[in-house]
């Protein structure tokens, strides 16, 4: 159970972005293939690629968290001190999980209404509302990203602090 738990929280989102990564491009190249070569196209190709790449997109964002890639703008925390930088990490992690969870609660909101009344994708007929449910589901791992990470910060500020 312990391997299991450790390979979520170490390479889930890394194994599944490769792959969903890998089938996207797969699915482009073949469809770009089909169009020029032949004339034709595969009609669900586009469809879950577009899918995929949105996955994909969250997954990344969730793992930049995770490891750290994440664009920031550093030139004036640069100007601050050690401690100054640590507690300004610390806050804009806070805002941002704010910020998350605002969004979680509007897109749960918006998908509960749309499970309503949306209908089927055009080719591959899977129910919208699960295509649109991928971003509460990627807002919500980034969420949890963000709170091991701040969680992690905060640990390593109150051991330098003590020291």
């Amino acid at each position: 159970m312990k391997k299991a738990i450790h390979f979520i929280n170490e390479r889930l989102e890394e194994v599944i972005g490769i792959v969903g990564l890998a089938v996207t491009v797969s699915l482009i190249f073949v469809g770009v293939v089909m169009r020029v070569l032949f004339k034709s196209g595969i009609g669900w190709q586009e469809e879950l690629s577009r899918i995929l790449y949105v996955l994909v997109v969250y997954l990344g964002a969730s793992y930049g968290i995770k490891s750290d890639d994440h664009i920031c703008v550093t030139f004036m925390v640069r100007k601050l001190s050690p401690k100054g930088q640590r507690i300004l990490r610390v806050v804009t992690d806070l805002v941002w999980i704010l910020f998350n969870l605002i969004i979680i609660g509007l897109s749960l909101d918006t998908y509960g209404r749309m499970r309503q009344t949306l209908g089927e994708t055009a080719v591959l007929i899977i129910p919208l509302h699960y295509v649109f449910l991928i971003i509460p589901v990627g807002f919500i791992l980034l969420t949890g990203r963000l709170i091991q990470v701040l969680w992690q910060r905060v640990r390593t500020f109150n051991k330098e602090k003590l020291s």
